[in-house]
């Protein structure tokens, strides 16, 4: 029986066509000598990923068919339920000692694996995180890489932080599979890696592994739509892990969130001394989808039933 490899590369489709071959190619020129699986989980609405199979014959393409019922998403919230069921799919066909997840649009640096695989073995966090950069210098992607990504950007070490993106994450086979229960069906990181955090497994955030966002060219209206809808999700998972009284002051706080994580992203690029010019330029765009985030936030509180205490 062949070894099994070191690290199990799980990707997530969300943008598919170029933007997945961009990091396919990246993938296929990881520098080093460990022995590495990728997964592409493609389904009904991903079917195009399945002609790449004879452009990558290295990787395992894995057709799911028809998931969630063989349901149209009418809203990026249900298309968000094809990312984590296309990854909780894959993650339980991985075989390597530790399991990674990426995303289409975040292209990894040339040393990304080697520079996991090696973080793991130096440290016994169960969760590392790697750092994010932006690819594209337009002004829109600026203003989702501030909201989206401010957190993960170099310069970047942390232990046990709160948040640990699923666009760039590792876990030991141990701590992730000590969670199975969760993503069983459908991996939702924040859910996951809370637990895992309130179990005692370490987490770790660094920019010795990065990857690089390249997102390609969206409306206006699907963006604030996409920004409502995740952060419903996210307001969902939150509101499940606090009690009524502090849903409550969420909600009632919830007028001033947009500006109190502006003003948070901006003290963040003031503290690490980078792109505060591009941020002052992208503030009106910034600020509209901390707004359209801070709505869906509100929503995702009122409708879901949080703890009893």
């Amino acid at each position: 029986m062949s070894q099994p490899p070191d690290l199990s590369i799980v990707m997530t489709i969300v943008d598919g066509g170029a933007v997945l071959t961009r990091c396919l190619d990246a993938l296929s020129r990881q520098q080093g000598d460990a022995r590495l699986e990728v997964l592409i989980p493609y389904d009904h609405m991903s079917q195009e990923a399945g002609d790449l199979v004879g452009r990558y014959p290295q990787f395992d393409f894995i057709d799911l068919g028809k998931i969630l019922g063989g349901t149209v998403p009418k809203n990026p919230l249900e298309m968000h339920a094809f990312y984590d069921t296309r990854r909780a799919e894959a993650m339980k066909r991985a075989r390597g000692r530790l399991i990674g997840i990426i995303e289409d649009r975040g292209v990894p640096d040339l040393r990304w694996a080697e520079t996991m695989i090696r973080l793991h073995d130096e440290h016994p966090h169960g969760v590392i995180g790697g750092a994010v950069t932006n690819g594209v210098n337009r002004l829109w992607n600026w203003a989702i890489f501030f909201c989206d990504f401010g957190r993960y950007q170099p310069p970047l070490s942390k232990e046990n932080p709160e948040y640990v993106t699923d666009t760039n994450i590792v876990y030991k086979r141990d701590a992730i599979m000590s969670v199975r229960h969760l993503w069983e069906v459908k991996y939702q990181e924040a859910q996951v890696n809370w637990a895992l955090r309130d179990a005692g497994t370490g987490l770790m955030l660094t920019d010795a592994a990065i990857t690089e966002q390249h997102r390609p060219k969206v409306s206006i209206g699907n963006l604030a739509a996409e920004r409502l809808h995740w952060a419903r999700m996210f307001g969902q998972v939150r509101a499940r892990e606090i009690t009524r009284g502090q849903r409550l002051k969420l909600c009632l706080a919830m007028p001033l969130l947009p500006f109190v994580l502006f003003l948070r992203h901006f003290r963040r690029q003031v503290a690490k001394d980078r792109y505060i010019g591009r941020y002052i330029a992208a503030a009106p765009l910034t600020l509209f989808l901390l707004v359209c985030w801070s709505a869906g936030e509100f929503i995702g509180y009122v409708e879901t039933k949080p703890k009893s205490s």
